[in-house]
């Protein structure tokens, strides 16, 4: 299946199930009243997120790639929030723990992603698709600029 839309991206909606469940953590005590740890884990996760959406709308696999790199790179950060948050003793380490579970799936699946991007396989589909829109644009075109007939009165 050829994705669309971002949204239809499995790595994008893996870091948003992960990223909902650090929403959750953090507005919960005694995280939540540690305001700049808390905003660290909410402003990583969130940008993993955004990041993989405006690599999407880059229509270049490369360029998408490196927004898919900056995304595995907010999840890494995410990932050291969450230490240090058990190291301040904000959060257990099973709790940790539990939020890593599915910060294995998202890299997981980013990582899928990435290799993807990466491959030749991506930059064949890529030009295919660009000569295709090409094609559509001169035939467009071509209609467009043949002359109007007016009918005689």
């Amino acid at each position: 299946m050829v994705a669309k839309h971002y949204w239809e991206l499995t790595a994008w909606q893996t870091v948003v199930a992960f990223k909902k469940g650090i929403y959750d953590l953090v507005e919960r005590e005694p995280l939540a009243t540690d305001l700049k740890l808390r905003e660290q884990l909410r402003e990583s996760v969130a940008s993993a997120q955004s990041h993989i959406a405006e690599g999407f709308g880059r229509f270049d696999p490369l360029d998408n790639a490196r927004f898919v790199k900056m995304a595995r790179a907010s999840m890494l950060e995410c990932h050291n929030h969450l230490g240090d948050a058990v190291d301040r003793k904000r959060i257990t380490e099973e709790t940790r723990r539990e939020h890593l579970l599915r910060w294995e799936v998202a890299m997981k699946e980013i990582g899928g992603w990435l290799d993807y991007l990466q491959s030749p396989e991506a930059k064949r589909n890529a030009d295919r698709i660009r000569q295709q829109r090409a094609e559509r644009w001169r035939a467009r075109k071509q209609r467009n600029s043949k002359p109007k007939r007016n009918p005689e009165p």
